[in-house]
């Protein structure tokens, strides 16, 4: 019995280290909002579709909702920081089209993320909320925020060029 058990309890742990190699030899592109964010490729390297570089992907930890159930998702989380990546022209409504912005919404556009984090610091411990105008751009600053230790981080699929005119629109 007790040998049985010895056995099973080695052939787990083996199985378990196995996944967790293989897991760590997935590697995906940084996300970047295209379809080739779904595919997978076994060493590192960039992107063959956008050129992005490819990191594990396990470290890719957000997640997302849709524009459809986004004024219903703010409702119903009345504390998540909003966090318009776009630029600042996009964001006041300078460029055409205009996508408009939601409510509340903080602007910090993605090029500038890596230098402004300091500004989010204050909200490290709560959930964050990023979108852009075409899900293209949001994507790669939830992956930024994730990898500085932001551990509540969604991203708006789709982004605000997708949103129909709502109520939680500014």
């Amino acid at each position: 019995m007790r040998l049985t058990t010895l056995l099973l309890a080695i052939f787990l742990c083996s199985m378990l280290v196995q996944a967790q190699k293989v897991d760590a030899d997935v590697y995906k592109c940084l996300p970047c909002g295209n379809e080739c964010d779904k595919a997978t490729y076994s060493t590192q390297g960039k992107c063959t579709h956008c050129g992005m570089q490819l990191v594990r992907a396990s470290t890719i930890n957000f997640a997302e909702v849709s524009p459809a159930s986004i004024c219903d998702y703010i409702a119903n989380h009345p504390h998540t920081v909003l966090l318009d990546v776009r630029t600042k022209e996009e964001y006041e409504g300078k460029v055409n089209p205009d996508y408009g912005t939601l409510k509340g919404a903080i602007n910090i556009p993605v090029q500038e993320l890596p230098q402004r984090l300091s500004e989010l610091q204050k909200y490290k411990g709560k959930e964050i909320l990023v979108y852009c105008s075409h899900s293209h751009r949001s994507p790669q600053a939830a992956f930024l925020l994730t990898q500085q230790g932001f551990v509540n981080v969604v991203n708006m699929a789709g982004g605000m060029s997708v949103l129909q005119d709502t109520d939680c629109k500014k």
